[in-house]
């Protein structure tokens, strides 16, 4: 097997984030190394308890896990026991989740599959403290706004709404724009008024439609949460936390169709975005499981194969419900809720499993919950 390597950005290689075989570990201090080393990324679950490679600290390395999974370990590298809602045995794959906390962690995650995108960590604080330099101008000064932020910002958002169909020009128009929004903020504090974006009038054009400011940082919000329902999903094993996981997946792709569509041109590309980011998710776990049976290992089971075969079914159920309108929408949940169900009983009838011992009717209780979340949203 070639052994990937981490990129020169130190990001994993693609090869090796879309791989279940591999881990990424984090090095720790020797206290905690005697515990374990926390694994982030990719993981698979099902490992044994042969030493494991100790990685000095503050280095990062990589190691091919292929040959360990006989047997479940006991505790995790915190002490805290794990419980395992697996009836049927079988190898569980979680999709890639690293630990997001800027821009840049976002779109090196994008870049290697990942259903997320760098636009939903970009702040607009640079628009405020322009137009505080620009309220301060003395009459024969003259402002022009440029800084890294301001391009970070236009780029990330231009990339996640055309899918990366843009060019400098573009680039270049939205900053002549910004330089506008910057100076209609700066008139409200000449004029004594706490800034406020959402009264601006001056517009961004991306991807062809124009948006207001206020209009892109709530679909920043809103893309964020959707994102994180495509995000951390573990497979093989159909347990309530599964069932929910999978459902809630399509459910945010379905949302996101519906609050596109009131929103104008602007509105449809974000939806496509949505939608772009669904399929990375499933082509995560779809990349894991065709791992899995290729592997050949003794816990992938029949069962384990099945249950990955019906979560994703149960995803795209609620992925195509009817989201033309507010109304159809709930009406298609119900419709489609009933159907998932069916989904994880004939599973369960197939493998001699009760649905009490899957958790299907807590996660049934969870769904309904969460729909009316994202209806809330709407």
């Amino acid at each position: 097997m070639t052994f990937p390597t981490l990129l020169p950005s130190g990001a994993l290689h693609p090869d090796l984030v879309n791989n279940a075989a591999f881990v990424k570990y984090t090095g720790t201090d020797a206290a905690e190394q005697s515990a374990g080393t926390v694994a982030r990324g990719t993981r698979v679950h099902g490992m044994d308890d042969s030493p494991k490679k100790i990685v000095p600290k503050g280095r990062t390395d990589v190691i091919d896990l292929s040959d360990r999974f006989t047997r479940h370990r006991g505790t995790e590298p915190d002490g805290k026991k794990v419980i395992y809602n697996r009836p049927s045995g079988g190898l569980i794959v979680e999709t890639i989740n690293p630990a997001i906390t800027t821009a840049e962690d976002a779109n090196r995650s994008a870049a290697a599959g990942g259903p997320t995108h760098g636009f939903f960590y970009r702040s607009t604080d640079f628009l405020l403290d322009a137009a505080k330099e620009y309220a301060a101008l003395g009459e024969d000064e003259v402002f022009y706004h440029r800084n890294i932020a301001d391009v970070n910002f236009v780029r990330d958002a231009l990339d996640f709404f055309t899918d990366g169909n843009y060019s400098q020009s573009d680039v270049n128009a939205v900053q002549e724009q910004i330089t506008g929004v910057v100076r209609e903020l700066a008139r409200q504090l000449k004029n004594g008024e706490d800034p406020d974006l959402n009264r601006l009038q001056s517009k961004l054009t991306i991807g062809g439609a124009d948006v207001t400011v206020s209009q892109l940082m709530e679909m920043q919000k809103v893309g964020k949460e959707m994102s994180n329902a495509f995000s951390d999903i573990s497979s093989g094993s159909l347990n309530a936390q599964n069932i929910q996981s999978f459902a809630n997946m399509g459910i945010a792709k379905a949302v996101g169709t519906q609050y596109g569509s009131s929103r104008g041109e602007i509105g449809k590309l974000f939806s496509r975005a949505i939608d772009r980011m669904y399929e990375k998710s499933v082509a995560q776990i779809q990349r894991a499981d065709d791992w899995g049976r290729a592997a050949n290992h003794s816990g992938y089971t029949s069962c384990t194969q099945n249950a990955v075969k019906t979560e994703l079914s149960i995803s795209e159920l609620f992925s195509k419900m009817d989201s033309s309108s507010m109304a159809n929408l709930a009406k298609s949940f119900t419709d489609t809720l009933s159907q998932a169900r069916a989904l994880v009983q004939q599973h369960c009838n197939q493998y001699g499993l009760l649905t009490s011992h899957v958790g299907l009717a807590s996660a049934t209780d969870s769904l309904m919950k969460q729909f009316q979340t994202w209806m809330d949203k709407l």
